[in-house]
């Protein structure tokens, strides 16, 4: 048996896709991709298997890829078998490869409470690529924050409601200082105190860690989140002038500071 490429529909024109090796040992966690790029970017004489199959390896072009002979579907007594392994009392836990397509009304949320807040590492870049669209104009690709995550000193934690993720924190720090590099709520959710719990929580734990100063950079033109900033403690360090580029021109940005460890 030669390596196997398991993809699955993921609507939208993406597809969910894992590879194995011939040993059957996982080469590359989960990830949301196009048919064309799994197909070329699958190993050589790999057996594709999945409700994509012949989606990727018609897009593909390639010769030496083999559309599996097996069900497209899995097999309930595989999954019999594997459960009957679990330790009793275990649950599996939930993959999420991307955001939930469907948005909730803003009219319709309640009062955000307590949110779960977890870290995140590379196997999560394709849902902080996800909240980062959202949020901004121009967003992240997986593959950036994937590099980004790997870098020394880089983390991210991502805010959760019942395992909806609904906002990110990514930071950077070098010796006893740390930066916020990106930080975003979902927009149905924003102006709920989904970016307040997520920079409560982080703060304490950069302090934890003898980090001594977290700065950040916001448009000047954003009040909200500079009011946001000020009452965490943040005061402003100096200006960049012209450092956004807007459709209309461009803006300062504010550098502010926050006291970490005393």
């Amino acid at each position: 048996m030669g390596p196997l490429l398991v993809v699955s529909d993921a609507r939208n024109d993406e597809i969910y896709a894992a590879s194995f090796d011939a040993g059957g040992q996982q080469i590359a966690a989960p990830y949301v991709t196009t048919a064309e790029r799994a197909g070329v970017e699958a190993a050589a004489g790999a057996i594709v298997l999945g409700t994509a199959a012949q989606a990727v390896v018609a897009a593909s072009g390639r010769k030496d890829l083999v559309l599996s002979a097996a069900s497209h579907l899995p097999v309930a007594a595989q999954f019999a078998a594997i459960a009957a392994g679990l330790i009793p009392g275990a649950m599996p836990s939930p993959l999420y490869l991307r955001a939930p397509d469907a948005k909730p009304q803003q009219t319709a949320l309640r009062k955000i409470g307590e949110l779960n807040i977890e870290t995140a590492d590379a196997s999560a870049s394709s849902i902080l690529s996800e909240l980062h669209h959202e949020v901004f104009d121009e967003g992240w690709s997986a593959d950036a924050f994937t590099d980004l995550l790997r870098t020394p000193g880089a983390e991210a934690i991502i805010a959760l409601e019942r395992g909806e993720p609904l906002g990110f924190l990514l930071t950077r720090s070098a010796a006893d200082e740390a930066e916020i590099i990106a930080i975003g709520t979902r927009p149905s959710v924003q102006r709920r105190g989904v970016a307040r719990q997520l920079l409560t929580q982080h703060i304490a734990a950069l302090a934890d860690k003898g980090l001594r100063q977290l700065f950040l950079e916001v448009a000047a033109s954003n009040t909200a989140a500079r009011g946001l900033y000020s009452s965490l403690g943040f005061t402003e360090a100096g200006r960049r002038k012209g450092y956004y580029q807007r459709r209309e021109g461009k803006e300062d940005a504010i550098v502010m500071r926050r006291e970490l460890a005393p």
